[in-house]
């Protein structure tokens, strides 16, 4: 009975989606005003909207700069192949809060929000990380599908750091690998944020697309990087594209070494399993998680949402609400800006998250 509700709910913007969009296996060709802002480390559209400035190099509020912070680079051998870069604010606090940035984002993008609510919440060890692969983590692209190997490294990280059951908040593509966790190890999480939750169909076609699927396309990677008959053929070649030059600018020597001692074929193979595992979910109410996974759900979860619009077609209102009657002991919540977000964020974990034995 749920599949065929929600699969009558999505028909309805299939078809709208239909007018506005053309979408091959591997490549897109679109007209999409709301969600076409491009940049590397940014939630696709984020500059459409008021939580870009929540959320993505914010502004600090009073005292964040004073905010002790604890940098950490925590290597998760052997349970899991990677090194993941973290910072901990409030490092001596008992409320564990984990944020799981967006899009292609990482610490230094998302930091600042970490700190914004660690000032306003002491009482919160604030956790940021940067997910594999991307900021200054290390270079592992795995066998599952993208957001399944980060949900694994997160649930090592939380094993590893001590800090369960802990609040996760996850942004569009970090609520993703936050979902796997609650999903598979729901003794890690204490509540779930997702903020915004990403689905429906547009969203499964594009974000495969602009996360995976244009490593394998020829007309893609011509406009990366500006090269007539461009195409990924070493790993030299994928350094050149955006995403890779930005993560070897900033990255150790070591992690350089790893990128170009990379396989060429095991990436591209990761980018199809990838952007597969996405666009097959373009029929559920999250992105990349099966609606009988949402309804089976055991924690307390929230969804913040910036907009009470229609006309963003990546983190639709319509499966925000679809997911909170599928999602048991969930609510819906607007807040576009950082007050109203910590008005609804900061009672929320002191709710549900049990202090840590320290």
């Amino acid at each position: 009975m749920l599949r065929l509700k929600f699969t009558s709910m999505f028909s309805g913007l299939m078809a709208a989606c239909a007018l506005i969009m053309s979408v091959g296996t591997t490549g897109a060709e679109a007209v999409d005003v709301q969600n076409d802002v491009m940049d590397v480390t940014l939630f696709r559209g984020a500059g459409n909207n008021t939580w870009f400035e929540v959320y993505f190099k914010a502004d600090l509020v009073n005292g964040a700069d004073k905010v002790e912070v604890e940098t950490l680079d925590i290597d998760l051998r052997p349970k899991r192949d990677v090194t993941l870069h973290v910072k901990i604010f409030n490092p001596d606090a008992k409320l564990p809060l984990i944020i799981t940035p967006g899009g292609n984002g990482d610490t230094d993008g998302f930091g600042n929000f970490a700190r914004n609510v660690a000032v306003a919440a002491p009482d919160f060890k604030v956790i940021i990380y940067d997910r594999r692969n991307l900021g200054r983590s290390s270079i592992n692209f795995g066998d599952s599908p993208q957001m399944i190997e980060e949900g694994e490294d997160l649930h090592a990280l939380i094993e590893h750091l001590d800090v369960a059951p802990a609040t996760l908040y996850g942004m569009s593509s970090g609520g993703r690998s936050n979902l796997v966790v609650a999903s598979k190890y729901p003794e890690d999480i204490a509540a779930l944020v997702l903020a915004p939750l990403t689905g429906g169909p547009l969203a499964a076609a594009r974000l495969s697309e602009e996360y995976f699927f244009k490593y394998l396309n020829t007309e893609s990677l011509t406009t990366m990087t500006h090269i007539s008959d461009s195409s990924i053929s070493s790993m030299e070649d994928l350094g050149k594209t955006p995403l890779w030059s930005a993560y070897l600018e900033r990255n150790q020597e070591h992690y350089k070494k790893a990128f170009f001692g990379t396989h060429i074929d095991d990436f591209l193979s990761s980018m199809k399993t990838s952007g597969t595992h996405l666009r097959s979910a373009g029929d559920q109410t999250a992105l990349g998680m099966q609606d009988r996974n949402l309804a089976a759900l055991t924690v307390p979860a929230t969804l913040i949402l910036h907009h009470g619009s229609y006309k963003d077609y990546l983190h639709p209102i319509t499966n925000s609400r679809a997911a909170t009657t599928l999602i048991p002991n969930s609510s819906l919540e607007f807040a576009p800006f950082l007050p109203e977000i910590l008005e609804h964020l900061i009672p929320f974990v002191r709710s549900n998250t049990p202090a840590l034995r320290q």
